[in-house]
């Protein structure tokens, strides 16, 4: 399928189940992560986002992006649904929030927070003045430090650096992502796309003997979400370590002794 064909298939999936055993009155609200993450970095096509805001307009449901992973610059804007030119009715954030202290917090439209009585608005991580405190340090530096335009910039010189590496080696099936937000994508095949997991884990296994802490998920998945303040000599020189995994995966010097301790996510 076209990305606009994928985005009419799913946006219909919905109405049918609207209109079949899911009554769209009953449902509050629709989560939606903007960037897939754990289930691989799938970057959605824009139309069917936009789709889908429609579609909670038309029958009166919230629209919520779930920003845990991808907000607070790691896709070169402040939240992730930014990318795709739409307005969510709440957003949930957490972890890049503090720059590592335990915080959480939801940020929604003022006509919803006001009807929300207490306790509707604790959690269970927030609220504590220190990580607070490390919140605002946190957007204070990535404001003035310029981390959103270096995230993008820097973003797309990884990407292209891992496309020369698609031209290389036949498992890499797919290079996504937006931003420091990266997913390389490993297959057996790139006709069948079969997930290559044995290479992602030997890969990753590599990485970590040169000094480099690289992780994959969805089975196959590279995951390229390195610390935004990274510069770009850092990370060229993690990704020299990523290409000479790379060419050991392929030249066998990788034993299979490795996937005994090698699990990732």
């Amino acid at each position: 399928m076209t990305p606009d064909q994928v985005s009419d298939y799913c946006i219909e999936q919905m109405r049918m189940a609207f209109s079949s055993y899911l009554p769209a009155d009953e449902v509050a609200a629709v989560f939606i992560e903007p960037i897939q993450g754990d289930a691989g970095l799938v970057v959605p096509p824009t139309k069917f986002v936009k789709d889908l805001r429609t579609l909670c307009d038309e029958y009166g449901i919230l629209l919520i992006s779930e920003e845990v992973q991808q907000g607070f610059g790691r896709t070169g804007k402040w939240f992730g649904i930014e990318n795709f030119d739409v307005v969510p009715d709440a957003i949930v954030m957490g972890k890049g929030i503090a720059s590592g202290l335990p915080l959480g917090g939801v940020v929604a439209r003022a006509e919803y927070m006001d009807n929300w009585e207490a306790p509707a608005h604790l959690f269970t991580a927030a609220g504590n003045p220190v990580c607070c405190a490390a919140a605002i340090a946190t957007i204070g530096v990535i404001r003035d430090e310029g981390l959103l335009e270096h995230a993008t910039r820097l973003g797309e010189h990884v990407m292209a650096r891992f496309r020369k590496m698609q031209e290389r080696f036949e498992i890499i099936g797919d290079v996504r992502g937006i931003g420091l937000s990266i997913g390389v994508d490993l297959v057996t095949n790139r006709e069948t796309k079969e997930r290559h997991r044995e290479a992602a884990a030997k890969i990753c296994y590599r990485a970590w003997e040169k000094g480099l802490l690289l992780s994959f998920f969805s089975g196959s998945v590279l995951r390229i979400q390195p610390p935004l303040v990274i510069t770009r000599e850092q990370m060229d020189s993690a990704l020299d370590a990523i290409e000479e995994s790379f060419e050991d995966f392929t030249a066998g010097r990788i034993p299979d002794s490795v996937l005994e301790t090698v699990k990732g996510w």
